[in-house]
């Protein structure tokens, strides 16, 4: 199933391990009923997709497992997901998606663009940030911090 998502600026939070159950590991199959805590544009659609941003210009959207997850002594882990990006307009998009690992679902002043909800311009490339992140980029950015 494929999960539609939609521009100018998005952000995924979601963490999968290779376990189907049990408290290592999850599997979403659709969003509907999953309990993600939710915010900016973030929405679970009727028909169970995840759509993190609108057709606003310059929002973001987060979408955050409920719960922690331990790592323990593991030193890697693994994931698997699918995603469409989506965008109104063929030759417009935004900057990107990205997938997170965070110590706090609280993100002050997270912006959306090439920041892609993560960080803003005080804390973009700050060690102490403490976020891992993948990202997706669907626009070249020359000058990223």
């Amino acid at each position: 199933m494929f999960t539609q998502i939609s521009f100018p600026t998005i952000l995924i939070w979601l963490v999968s391990t290779a376990v189907a159950a049990g408290e290592d590991g999850f599997i979403f199959h659709g969003f509907s009923g999953a309990n993600l805590t939710l915010s900016g544009q973030a929405v679970v659609t009727p028909n169970g997709l995840l759509r993190l941003t609108n057709d606003t210009k310059e929002v973001l959207g987060h979408a955050f497992f409920p719960a922690p997850l331990r790592f323990g002594d593991n030193n890697s882990f693994s994931t698997t997901f699918i995603f469409a990006i989506v965008p109104e307009y063929p030759n417009l998009s935004g900057h990107g998606i990205a997938f997170a690992l965070s110590p706090t679902v609280d993100l002050p002043g997270s912006m959306p663009s090439q920041h892609l909800g993560l960080f803003n311009t005080t804390d973009n490339g700050n060690a102490s940030s403490h976020v891992v992140a993948v990202e997706f980029d669907t626009v070249r950015q020359l000058a990223s911090g």
